[in-house]
């Protein structure tokens, strides 16, 4: 297992993670919409098959230090993202803006016992943490939940698992199905 910074590994996992859940990322782009749209593209609305590209903030009620946002592309009805966002998007146009209050089991899931690991110590790297967050060989995340004398317990569950999640999201563009 290797060690890594706790905040870069988190940021790793989560962009995996939100690659996985969300669909795939386009990388950045600008929040404005452009101003040369065509009449055309300014009446298209989020409809089955729609390319949608969005713009979203994830953050955790109550917490800090936990927002994560990017700019993303999904295909509207091919399940890219979450199924409670895609619901929420239904109709929607260029420019238009959203929140929605996600439960953990329709963001993340719920926390799940049975991803925890009980591993041998001497497995780890010296020195390791609870809170600490480790790869193992396949490119798994795990954080380290205990840490005993001869003992620890990695837990694979995202860090998001159980917990409710705020997105705030931006309609940037809706290409015809």
């Amino acid at each position: 297992m290797r060690r890594h910074d706790y905040t870069r590994a988190s940021l790793i996992f989560s962009l995996a993670c939100m690659t996985l859940f969300w669909g795939y990322a386009v990388g950045t782009k600008p929040l404005h919409a452009s101003s040369s749209r065509s009449q055309e593209a300014e009446t298209l609305q989020v409809a089955e098959g729609s390319k949608v590209t969005l713009q979203y903030v994830a953050t955790v009620p109550g917490s800090t230090g936990l927002d994560y946002g990017t700019v993303s592309e999904f295909i509207q009805g091919r399940h890219e993202i979450f199924p409670a966002l895609e619901q929420q998007v239904v109709g929607m146009k260029p420019g238009e803006e959203k929140q929605v209050e996600l439960t953990p089991a329709e963001g993340f899931g719920t926390h799940d016992n049975g991803k925890k690991m009980i591993v041998p110590k001497t497995e780890l790297p010296p020195g390791v943490k609870e809170g600490d967050v480790l790869q193992n060989d396949l490119g798994h995340f795990a954080t380290v939940a205990e840490v005993a004398d001869t003992t620890a317990v990695l837990d694979y569950n995202h860090p998001l698992a159980g917990k409710p999640l705020v997105v705030q999201l931006k309609i940037l563009k809706v290409e015809k199905p």
